[in-house]
């Protein structure tokens, strides 16, 4: 419990300063007109709080208590209830509540986010001037884009499933395709998308819709499937980039969507980039029935985390889908909010994708092992100890994720002779070092010291005799 002496301007701390979750505002002349811009930011950003009857001056917030509270709460009700003042009321009773501090009351208003279906939360029946959002800095008038983004959010529909009228079929990658049945029936061959026609599957993916006689590219298939300017020209911030950094350079390895070497598109942008953090961190992402079976759970959790940018970004937001690799963290970043709250994805099992039919595609080709798994993969990971550590932020301008991982210690990049080895190995556990050699074209000689770098840090141990026995490869 807080108190206070007479005549001073002590604060309980936690209403002792302003930032991007507390708000204060004097009430000497009933609710100020500022307070319904902070409940909109509030409820259309991540929540906060906001204190009547506190007021600041260039020293900082004292309190100046609010008169008649009875009355003022009455009003505040009255207002948050007419939908001539703001749309949607998202208030309970137990959200405003009085304290009283040294014989002077405040009234306190904790006003959630509001869930996506509701937003824009705007006031004085004006989507356009009445909308704002919440920054370090305090209220700002959301611009058209940040309206739009979450008029986009707020509907039921599937956002990427719809026809793009202005493409045809030539937008799509040919070769893409085929790598993506072709990994499908590396796993089923007996899958139905692969005893039909490309423009059958192309339909059933969902990657197409026909009109009459013209097939049109969905927005999750030219995603998924599409060349690189067919891509940026439908969708303007469409880009997708993957840095590695020693922290004394800008970067000194790069892949990104518009280098031209390479279509562009987020099917091979994943399969790239997991092929090369499976060289840097010594494993990778095996599939047995469209069931991950391979791979450390501080791989898993990068693999996770990537392929939930790709699919959950919003791609009609300003900033792109970035990665960024270094010897201590990898860091994720994708346009959009988050649809689910922090606290339920944590514990698994809650999911409400952005992209409904790029997730159908990721999920057919295994990308996906179980809906609304990836954030809890990762904190099961960090609590594990596998992530030394596992930060999410959400940014409001423009709206983003960051989701930083953690390699644990102590972490030891593979050499490019430690990878080829150890994929070797998983492939065919009998394998002797004679063609071990063969398919690296090393010696034999050079092939054992590889693999007595690996048994002597417990990667890799040999079960059984020369004849007869096999490897044991131990992901770190």
């Amino acid at each position: 419990m807080y108190t206070f002496m007479q005549n001073t301007r002590e604060l309980p701390e936690r209403y002792s300063t302003k930032g991007l979750y507390f708000e204060a505002k004097s009430a000497s002349n009933g609710i100020p007109p500022e307070f319904w811009e902070s409940y909109s930011a509030f409820a259309n950003t991540l929540g906060g709080t906001i204190a009547l009857g506190i007021s600041e001056d260039k020293d900082g917030l004292y309190i100046t208590g609010v008169s008649d509270p009875d009355q003022t709460l009455k009003v505040l009700w009255d207002s948050v209830n007419n939908p001539r003042m703001v749309n949607y009321n998202i208030l309970k009773h137990e959200d405003v509540r009085i304290e009283e501090y040294n014989g002077m009351k405040i009234i306190v208003v904790n006003v959630p986010a509001a869930e996506r279906r509701k937003r824009p939360i705007y006031i004085k029946n004006n989507i356009n001037s009445g909308t704002f959002k919440r920054n370090h800095e305090g209220d700002y008038h959301c611009k058209i884009d940040e309206i739009k983004e979450m008029i986009r959010d707020s509907e039921s529909g599937n956002q990427d499933g719809s026809p793009i009228e202005n493409v045809d079929t030539s937008c799509f990658d040919d070769d893409t395709i085929s790598r993506y049945l072709s990994e499908i029936g590396s796993h089923r061959s007996n899958h139905p998308w692969l005893k039909i026609s490309r423009e059958e599957f192309l339909q059933l993916s969902g990657a197409a819709v026909k009109d009459g006689t013209t097939l049109h590219p969905t927005e999750a298939g030219l995603l998924m499937f599409g060349k690189n300017h067919c891509i940026r020209r439908n969708l303007e911030y469409y880009f997708l980039d993957y840095r590695e950094t020693t922290g004394t350079e800008r970067w000194n390895y790069r892949i990104h969507s518009n280098s031209g070497e390479w279509s562009g598109n987020v099917y091979d942008f994943v399969n790239m980039v997991m092929d090369r953090l499976s060289f840097k961190i010594g494993s990778r992402f095996t599939l047995e029935g469209f069931v991950n079976t391979n791979g450390s759970e501080m791989y898993t959790s990068i693999r996770e985390a990537v392929i939930n940018a790709v699919i959950h970004a919003d791609y009609k937001v300003s900033g792109g889908v970035t990665i960024v690799f270094s010897e201590k963290e990898i860091s994720i970043r994708n346009p959009g909010t988050m649809r689910v709250k922090l606290e339920y994805a944590m514990k698994g099992g809650y999911s409400d994708p952005r992209n409904n039919t790029l997730m159908g595609m990721a999920m057919a080709v295994g990308w996906v092992e179980r809906i609304g798994s990836g954030i809890y993969m990762m904190k099961r990971a960090h609590d594990r100890g596998m992530l030394s550590h596992m930060t999410i932020v959400e940014d409001t301008d423009p709206s983003s994720i960051t989701v930083s991982l953690g390699l644990a210690s102590p972490y030891k990049p593979r050499s490019e002779r430690e990878t080829r080895l150890l994929n070797i190995l998983r492939e065919n556990p009998r394998i002797s070092r004679e063609d071990m050699a063969g398919k690296m074209g090393l010696s034999v000689s050079t092939v054992a010291s590889v693999l007595n770098s690996l048994k002597s840090e417990g990667v890799v141990s040999r079960e059984g005799g020369n004849r007869n026995g096999r490897w044991i490869v131990r992901d770190p």
